[in-house]
């Protein structure tokens, strides 16, 4: 009878502690934290722009989207560049190579601001890691005035992944 009078308080003390792992996880959910984020730098030139832990909602090798209005990059030098479209990277993980079908970027310098894009752009990866980098990445102009180039190259793209 001993182990009998000790089942209905272990039974609880389990529900308890279940109760309190769902809990836990519906906070976390609910307030979209996660582990999986990224860290960006774009380069052109003596311009520099970087961003770190931009959370992402997945991680490699499914298919990674980066929504435009999470990004705020710090930027060094005469160009400030600023994602002017969501981005999603797909990965070939036998080829090394993180690829996105399309890439718009917004680049303002001297007061001027274009918007180029760039598609298939691949990047390689870097060992077994997941930090991925590649240029120059070549752009065509899809907005902007009659003072922005036609094309650009930028000349360093680099993207971490990070679970």
């Amino acid at each position: 009878m001993s182990g009998t009078a000790h089942r209905p308080a272990a039974f609880a003390a389990a529900i308890a502690a279940l109760l309190l792992c769902t809990t836990v996880a519906a906070s976390a959910a609910a307030s979209g934290e996660t582990a999986d984020y990224v860290d960006i730098v774009l380069a052109e030139g003596s311009s520099r722009c970087a961003v770190e832990g931009v959370q992402v909602d997945a991680a490699p090798p499914a298919t990674v989207a980066i929504d435009a209005d999470e990004i705020d990059f710090d930027c060094s030098g005469g160009t400030r560049f600023d994602f002017a479209g969501d981005t999603a990277f797909a990965f070939d993980d036998a080829a090394g190579t993180a690829t996105a079908e399309d890439v718009r970027i917004a680049a303002t310098k001297f007061g001027v601001t274009c918007t180029y894009e760039a598609a298939r752009v691949a990047l390689e990866r870097d060992g077994a890691s997941r930090s991925y980098s590649g240029g120059p990445v070549g752009a065509k102009k899809v907005k902007g005035s009659f003072l922005c180039p036609g094309s650009v190259n930028l000349d360093r793209a680099e993207v971490v992944f990070h679970q």
